[in-house]
């Protein structure tokens, strides 16, 4: 998706390289000597253990992101009973609707085999399934609270309606401070989550059926961002004792913000709250049903009516004070050296979905063949706008917000609307993929799978591009009646992206063996590639990922070490390119700093060896992982010319993608005792690069989670976890004006302003079963 700007989420505590699904629990034998244990339901044996999407350092309520070898998208990737919880990832983010919690039965992520062939895609997806209804009346609640204020209650019903038909109620509630205290919100997150289920259990276990309606209230307005001195050699360190994630970073009065309207150009301003609510209404109905020939048939289509409002507040640099440019909300003087500019943005927008997958299975040639035949028919409606604003604020913890004059003397919150960006598009989309799947015990020693999908899309709408169809330039103050050449065009495509996967598994000896998988996929822009500017780039993204390794398994341990690689071609992003000029030009004057962004388009490819066990002993069990692996741009040279006439940039390619590590450790340990049981977790990251020239970095960083479980009795039991034992105080975040720079003179001792690591963080949970 085109967008001017970076969004940081869960990136940070991603996983290992390129999906290692083939984990030691997936190739756990019956006998260690003879063929792959089958479960009853093959497709489970699709899931990916020991990948425990739901610890992310970033965030208490999103899944984190597993790293496939690929930079990262905005959001991970949810199903829910077999259908993906929101159409495409924006404008309506799956954790806008999802939440986890006591009412899912199973949560476990998909291989990136299962991933390609049910949804087109490469990379985990976190598959959840929810609870069915109970012959006797049965609960689940739990409540957590953290030290910095957070709370969450959970609880979950299900019984017996007779006849077969049964019932399972729920509800999700957060309340969320967050770990700093603003004065402009009370709460950075509120979350309510309503659920009711009804189904009907058919004779003879053949199956049931199931009408389930979700209702979500999601609000979040939190702002995690700190300044502080970036020293030059990777390293960080405090500005002025701010204390990272602690200390509250946003404008004291920015309860409510302006905006330019970008449909009508009118001037307008919106609560902070009210501009970070997402509402959703879903209704899923599912059909499972058993044949007397043994093969089942599960059928699930669900309506969801969502409407979307973000209020994303993020940090674009620190820059020296103007004497005389900025004043307090009484009208005095701002005196400091240095203010924090702020790029807000609001997006209204809205997701309107029909989607329905049928999945056909059976089994052939006494259980030899497990064969699988699915469908998706997904219908997608949605629509985004668009705005933006920079504010500016001081540099110190807990700033008060700063405002400029406007010609009358009046004071004025921000004057800078739409630089550089804006957004509008409406339309509609519809995919019609088949996909079909065998997977093959040729021999007792030998297996085999084959997948194939093949998905025709289809798109059309509207987006604010040029009446010719060219790119629209977003000038600042843009809004879309604001150039005669401007205003709203059509847009319309069809293509066929097909997807195909292949995995072998040899075993040679008593436990061990060698594996190999094949990924292929080719997608297509789509509707949200026409939010911005320019025209999207239509040529096709083909997505190749191979890996071949060994498995190894007895009593004490199961391993696997593969090699991998994986390419994605035409990633499109934009770049900003920064430049003083030097001489006058266009009412600028030599000296000035200013800046160009453009779309770009690149390749990328990432080789990497991957080594995945679980130890177990008695009572202890210990997984841990390495990787090892180089993404690096391919066809990537970035070149712009300025108004003064000079041509600046660079060629990149095979340069390290940014905030990509090269090596990646997870340690796992846990051990259990009577009532008791006690785990670690451990997250390596090594340096990660700030800019495309690869000049600037941050060094690795640890993020560590522990947690202790007691079981009181059978119904009752608590858990306590901390988040950031070891207390790392990492930051992330990016220079904008340095990504082509290679004279890192003036970036030593640089202050700048980004996002970091949880802090530590301590909370209790109790969870009662009745």
């Amino acid at each position: 998706m085109n967008r001017i700007y970076i969004i940081v989420l869960s990136a940070m505590a991603s996983m290992p390289m390129m999906g290692q699904e083939v984990d030691s629990l997936q190739v756990k034998q019956k006998d260690l000597g003879g063929a792959l244990e089958q479960k009853k339901d093959s497709t489970t044996n699709k899931e990916a253990g020991h990948r425990n999407m739901l610890l992310n350092a970033s965030s208490t309520d999103q899944p984190r992101q597993i790293n496939v070898g690929l930079p990262s998208s905005l959001s991970t990737t949810i199903f829910e009973d077999g259908l993906p919880v929101s159409y495409n990832f924006w404008p309506d983010m799956p954790y806008y609707s999802w939440f986890g919690g006591t009412s899912f039965g199973r949560v476990a992520p998909l291989s990136l085999t299962e991933g390609a062939l049910q949804y087109g895609a490469v990379g985990y997806i976190l598959d959840s399934h929810h609870k069915k209804s109970t012959e006797e009346f049965k609960g689940t609640a739990s409540y957590q609270l953290n030290n910095f204020g957070r709370q969450s209650f959970d609880a979950t019903l299900t019984g017996s309606l007779g006849n077969g038909w049964g019932y399972m109620f729920s509800s999700n509630q957060i309340w969320d401070p967050g770990t700093y205290k603003l004065q402009a919100a009370y709460l950075t997150k509120r979350v309510q989550s309503y659920k009711a289920l009804f189904d009907k259990r058919f004779a003879q276990g053949q199956g049931y059926a199931s009408l389930l309606y979700q209702y979500s209230h999601y609000m979040s307005v939190g702002s995690a961002y700190a300044p502080f001195i970036y020293k030059g050699d990777g390293s960080v360190k405090k500005y002025n004792g701010f204390k990272f994630g602690t200390d509250a970073y946003y404008g004291n009065e920015a309860s409510w913000f302006p905006y330019l309207d970008v449909m009508t150009g009118e001037h307008k301003t919106k609560k902070w709250t009210d501009g970070g609510t997402t509402k959703n209404h879903q209704i899923t109905f599912r059909l499972n049903y058993t044949f007397d020939n043994d093969t089942d048939l599960d059928i699930t289509s669900k309506a969801k009516f969502g409407d979307v409002s973000m209020a994303m507040s993020a940090v674009s640099g620190i820059v020296n004070n103007v004497p005389g440019q900025y004043f307090y909300a009484d009208g005095s003087a701002f005196t400091g050296d240095k203010i924090q500019n702020r790029f807000f943005m609001y997006v209204p927008g809205f997701e309107r979905d029909w989607i329905t997958s049928a999945v056909w299975k059976g089994k052939l040639q006494e259980d030899r063949h497990n064969w699988r035949i699915g469908a998706n028919l997904w219908y997608n409606r949605a629509g985004v706008q668009q705005m933006n604003t920079i504010m500016a604020h001081e540099v110190k913890a807990d700033p008060a917000q700063l405002y400029t004059k406007r010609a009358d003397g009046t004071l004025a919150m921000a004057n800078i609307f739409n630089p550089g960006s804006g957004e509008y598009y409406d339309g509609h989309e519809t995919k019609f993929a088949l996909f079909v799947s065998d997977d093959w015990n040729i021999t007792q020693k030998l297996w085999m799978s084959l997948g194939l999908r093949l998905e025709s899309l289809g798109y059309g709408g509207t987006a604010a591009l040029t009446k010719d169809g060219k790119n629209n330039d977003r000038i600042p103050n843009w809004w879309i009646g604001a150039r005669s050449d401007g205003g709203i065009t059509s847009f319309s495509n069809n293509f066929f992206n097909p997807s195909a996967t292949y995995n072998i598994r040899y075993t040679l000896a008593k436990g061990f063996g060698l594996l190999g998988e094949y990924v292929y996929v080719k997608r297509r822009p789509d509707l949200q590639d026409y939010a911005g500017s320019a025209l999207p780039t239509l040529d096709p993204v083909n997505i190749n990922m191979g890996r071949l390794g060994i498995f190894y398994n007895n009593p004490w341990i199961q391993l696997v070490s593969q090699v991998s690689t994986i390419s994605q071609t035409n990633y499109k992003s934009r770049a900003t390119f920064y430049h003083t000029l030097t001489q006058n030009v266009g009412g600028k004057f030599a000296g000035e700093e200013v800046s160009v962004t453009q779309p770009i388009t690149y390749d990328v490819q990432t080789i990497g060896w991957t080594t995945d066990f679980v130890l177990s002993y008695e009572n202890f069990s210990l997984h841990g992982l390495l990787t090892l692996q180089n993404p690096q741009y391919k066809k990537l040279s970035i070149y712009a010319t300025f108004p003064d006439g000079v041509t600046d940039g660079a060629d990149v390619s095979n340069k390290v993608v940014t905030a990509m590590s090269k090596v990646l450790i997870e340690l796992d340990p846990s051990y259990s005792f009577g009532k008791w049981r006690a785990g670690l977790n451990f997250r390596y990251f090594s340096k990660q690069y700030i800019n495309k020239t690869n000049t600037l970095y941050f060094n690795g960083h640890w993020e560590s989670f522990a947690n202790l479980n007691y079981m009181l009795n059978k119904n009752i039991f608590f858990t306590l976890n901390v988040v950031n034992f070891l207390n790392q105080t990492g930051a992330t975040g990016s220079i904008g004006a340095a990504d082509l720079v290679t004279d890192t003179s003036k970036y030593k001792d640089y202050l700048m302003s980004g996002s970091y690591l949880r802090p530590f963080e301590v909370s209790l949970s109790t969870t009662i079963n009745f």
